[in-house]
């Protein structure tokens, strides 16, 4: 995964990876460890790893870390692919055929294509490119991407054994233990060169460097989609009954869907935490990723909120009006899926330090939409400034 040369950028914390090495006498990869601790690099360091083992058999977490603490860090990585047959020229072909589905959606500087120095392909879609986002929840995802491709262009080589918490991937422009050939980045004139020519062209090491990358929003989509799709596969509970059962109800109610009137002056005053994010950007001219998160749970319920949403961000250097509307657009289909982008409370958006810390609003009863009508359940809601920035339109 390509960080960002600009190490003020939220995706440049996840700089940590794993490292291993195929040790000959036990005929197998082992992590390194520090006593019972996994060792860990940053990986602009790599290089250093690499020359302690004459870059032989190395191996590298497919993950990058945010900490070096496995029980506290979070995922992130670029959606990858491992293609591994023992028939050599299957794999090719297939590699060549998910290669051209790729393309149609994810930018060529952001679609990488290794020999692995074998049998095999491996895959990789720049995670800046996409928009991933840090989860813990990223392996079921990719999983989950790699069973459809497999589906959709009827793919056999594709190994599933890959998507796991902790996967080795073999370091980039390492020698193979057992060819003596080379992982190696290849440039489109050399992958469709032939089988034979990519091996002549692995025999020696060859040094690439992914070039920066940026959000693009065709990728992004089409990431995007199969994640709604993931998730409305995991479907909901139906029962009614058991729900009533568990969390009681007063007589159902219906509320029209009518237009969202948003009030910057009276959210202002009864939540001063949007305001005074809105003037750190206006001031510093930045906004910390927990600030934005937190402003798009707030106003992204009608199009004023959403043109104010912009208007705050405008304010940073690093704003990207294609990016943000591709976040707001996500945050909207989840909330409307019912698989997240739900807003911010007070407790957490004081717990994450982008709260007012004064907040002292009564919890009131959770509403649930079952068809075209609100159920009021017992158990409750705790208040959110999104309580404030919004009334319903009267209807003449």
């Amino acid at each position: 995964m390509r960080l960002p040369s600009d190490k003020t950028k939220f995706i440049s914390q996840w700089k940590y990876v794993e490292v291993a090495r195929y040790v000959p006498n036990l005929d197998r990869v082992i992590r390194d460890k520090n006593g019972d601790d996994p060792v860990f690099y940053d990986i602009k360091d790599i290089d250093t790893y690499r020359r302690q083992h004459q870059n032989n058999g190395l191996y590298t977490s497919v993950w990058h870390y945010n900490s070096t603490d496995l029980s506290t860090a979070l995922r992130l990585g670029s959606l990858y692919f491992d293609l591994d047959s023992e028939n050599i020229s299957d794999c090719y072909e297939e590699a060549k055929k998910i290669y051209s589905y790729l393309i149609s959606f994810i930018p060529e500087e952001s679609l990488l294509v290794y020999f692995t120095g074998k049998k095999g392909f491996h895959i990789e879609c720049e995670a800046i490119s996409l928009g991933i986002n840090p989860s813990n929840d990223l392996p079921k995802t990719f999983r989950y991407i790699a069973t459809k491709l497999k589906e959709k262009l009827d793919i056999s080589s594709m190994d599933f054994s890959v998507y796991d918490m902790r996967r080795m991937w073999r370091l980039p422009d390492s020698k193979h233990q057992s060819t003596g050939l080379y992982k190696t980045l290849l440039s489109n004139d050399i992958f469709y060169s032939g089988i034979n020519s990519i091996m002549n062209y692995t025999k020696e090491q060859h040094i690439h460097t992914v070039p920066e990358q940026s959000f693009n929003f065709t990728a992004n989509e089409w990431y995007r989609k199969y994640t709604y799709e993931m998730e409305e596969e995991k479907g909901k509970p139906k029962d009614i009954l058991e729900f009533f059962n568990k969390n009681g109800s007063s007589n159902p109610k219906s509320f029209g869907e009518g237009e969202k009137v948003f009030n910057k002056e009276v959210l202002w005053q009864k939540c001063p935490s949007i305001k005074n994010l809105d003037q750190q950007a206006r001031n510093s001219h930045f906004l910390e990723h927990e600030a934005r998160l937190f402003l798009c749970s707030i106003l992204t319920y009608s199009e004023e909120s959403i043109n104010y949403l912009h208007e705050i961000l405008s304010n940073c250097e690093d704003y990207n009006p294609g990016k943000s509307q591709a976040h707001i657009n996500d945050w909207i289909k989840r909330r409307e899926m019912g698989i997240g982008g739900r807003p911010y409370t007070c407790e957490r958006a004081n717990s994450v330090g982008v709260g007012c810390g004064t907040c002292s609003l009564e919890k009131k009863n959770k509403w649930v939409k079952i068809g075209d009508r609100f159920v009021e359940t017992q158990e409750k809601s705790s208040p959110s400034p999104v309580r404030f920035a919004y009334t319903r339109k009267e209807e003449k």
